[in-house]
């Protein structure tokens, strides 16, 4: 896969429904920025745009700056989680 199809198959991560060329299983990206959202639930902004909002209703730890994986779980669900070790959460993309 050439890099510009890479970068946009990065970029099109988590919206399969509007999708065009075949995502990757997994993206790494570092936390911009991280929101306070209804419920107890964190809205998160990854440096390459991806904003994300948590679905489990579990606590997290982290500040913007730390690195974390986004992958595919079952049934179009994404999970999201430290580089560095830690408990995984169920996010879904707003963005």
């Amino acid at each position: 896969m050439s890099l510009s199809l890479e970068k946009r198959a990065e970029q099109d991560f988590g919206q399969e429904l509007k999708q065009i060329v075949e995502a990757p299983e997994s993206i790494e990206a570092k936390i911009a920025d991280i929101q306070d959202g209804a419920h107890d639930k964190k809205i998160v902004t990854l440096e390459n745009g991806h904003i994300w909002k948590q679905n489990d209703t579990g606590r997290i730890f982290w500040q913007a700056g730390d690195l974390v994986i986004v992958e595919r779980a079952m049934f179009g669900s994404f999970f999201m989680k430290p580089t560095q070790g830690g408990k995984k959460m169920r996010f879904r993309r707003l963005k």
